[in-house]
């Protein structure tokens, strides 16, 4: 299974049919070297993209096919693939005309810095029209102050996790219904053996929505108590790829998971099976946008077009990627017909109750939230799971009761405290907006901020332990 933002056709095809961004990091500094035709002539379109390769290879073999690309005599798409961070840089040096895929935090940056062509054309005007403007609660358009449309989704996604019901049966575990189920006991119940797969929050953009679901959800120190305990019984993974694989193959019971990965999964194994978590999901709009004054607005406009016609919607049905189109339009058309499953999935997703999200805050605080993720949950793992995994063994011998437990399982995830400028600041909302801008443009103290709350962390997980201990004896 291919990552949701992985790039890569064979390396041959690239060298022979497409730009390639090489993006060289020397002290801090990015440059980014066009290397081979850069789609320079009238006749191709460029993209810039999180989506993988067979989204590519679906889309442009089936949109130069269509009376949109030959109206304008399109003959080539040139697919762009770079991390969320480099995109400036690779806007900054010409050449792209679209924007697609990874979320609508990219994009909401994307509009921050000036980068993204308000959609206000008469034709393009008409392309919005079909798309709906909310489902299920969440905008599927970005306006700008000015009030003109800047991004339009052109897929939804929500966000649960997979299980593997051999696992499950295996190990005698229930099945897991939210996040809340996923933070009990009996999830770390055979530890050592891990029975949940997450993804490493700076390694995954699906992975860290559901971290933020979870935080937004159910308030900030209450999600990290949470998001603790579940990473207590887990393995973590870095990419969204692995993490999902974990289920798949039988390694864990449960994985966190983007639908699509979800859906895929239960196709290839009938042993398994995406579940949207009761009331506590969101349904995101998949962005696609056309790049400020790009020379090539015809054949840019042309693209959206295609994507967003039924035809180009019914593309997400391909065998391989199985996304949920944004317009229901895609389900009556021949190809769409075939895929009732995915419909009846479709259905379920606009019926769930989800809670309310923030994109704005995910944005101010997006750098300094993946980097604490990783710095007390990733990097000190194993000190995580040594007290998790005292404190549910405790718990399971009686040793403590219902409450004596929540105690000590809350404290694990109690957001950490550290100097920072002369004072001690705990890791709240307040101090991620704070922060975050510095964390994003500023490796040096991004490291410096990690190696802080690695720190703290460490040393909260022992503390725990020994009060537990001490308690115990």
């Amino acid at each position: 299974m291919a990552s949701e933002f992985e790039s890569g056709r064979n390396m041959t095809t690239i060298i022979a049919a497409v730009a390639v961004i090489a993006v060289i990091s020397i002290a801090g500094i990015v440059i980014v070297m066009q290397i081979g035709p850069g789609g320079d002539g009238g006749n191709v379109l460029t993209v810039l993209t999180r989506h993988d390769t067979a989204i590519h290879e679906a889309y442009e073999n089936a949109f130069l096919a269509s009376e949109q690309a030959q109206e304008l005599g399109i003959v080539d798409v040139v697919w762009k693939t770079q991390q969320a961070q480099f995109w400036d840089t690779v806007i900054d040096a010409g050449g792209i005309d679209v924007l697609w895929g990874g979320g609508p935090t990219i994009f909401d940056q994307q509009q921050r810095n000036g980068n993204l062509e308000p959609l206000t054309s008469d034709k393009v005007t008409e392309i919005l029209s079909r798309v709906p403007d909310e489902i299920a609660g969440a905008s599927m358009k970005r306006i700008n102050d000015a009030g003109d449309v800047v991004w339009v989704a052109a897929a939804i996604s929500s966000f649960g996790f997979t299980v593997n019901h051999n696992f499950l049966d295996t190990y005698g575990l229930p099945e897991p219904n939210n996040w809340t189920h996923l933070a009990q006991p009996v999830w770390g119940s055979i530890l050592p053996t891990a029975t949940i797969a997450m993804g490493n929050a700076p390694k995954t953009t699906s992975n860290t929505r559901i971290y933020e679901i979870v935080t937004q959800g159910m308030g900030w120190d209450a999600g990290w108590q949470t998001l603790a305990r579940m990473v207590g019984s887990a393995n973590l993974y870095q990419g969204s790829v692995e993490t999902q694989a974990a289920a798949e193959s039988g390694e864990v019971g449960v994985s966190m998971s983007i639908d699509f990965y979800g859906y895929s999964t239960q196709k290839q194994n009938p042993n398994c099976e995406y579940i949207l978590p009761e009331n506590e999901t969101i349904v995101n709009g998949d962005p696609i946008a056309i790049v400020k004054d790009t020379p090539k607005m015809d054949q840019a406009e042309a693209f959206l077009d295609f994507v967003l016609s039924a035809e180009g919607q019914a593309v997400w049905f391909t065998e391989g990627i199985n996304r949920m189109p944004v317009m229901e339009e895609a389900f009556f058309t021949e190809t769409g017909q075939e895929n009732t499953d995915l419909y009846e999935l479709y259905n379920q997703t606009l019926e769930n109750q989800g809670i309310d999200f923030d994109d704005e805050l995910s944005l101010e605080i997006n750098s300094a939230f993946t980097a604490y993720f990783e710095a007390v949950f990733n990097d000190p793992h194993d000190s995580l799971v040594a007290v998790w995994q005292a404190i549910v063994e405790a718990y399971d011998a009686a040793n403590l009761d219902a409450s004596e437990f929540e105690y000590f399982a809350n404290k694990i995830g109690d957001p950490v405290t550290i100097e920072y400028e002369s004072e001690n600041r705990k890791v709240t909302v307040a101090f991620c907006q704070e922060i975050n801008t510095r964390m994003a443009t500023d490796t040096s103290f991004y490291a410096s901020m990690q190696t802080l709350w690695t720190n703290a962390a460490i040393a909260q997980y022992d503390a725990i332990l020994s009060e537990l201990l001490d308690y115990l004896s």
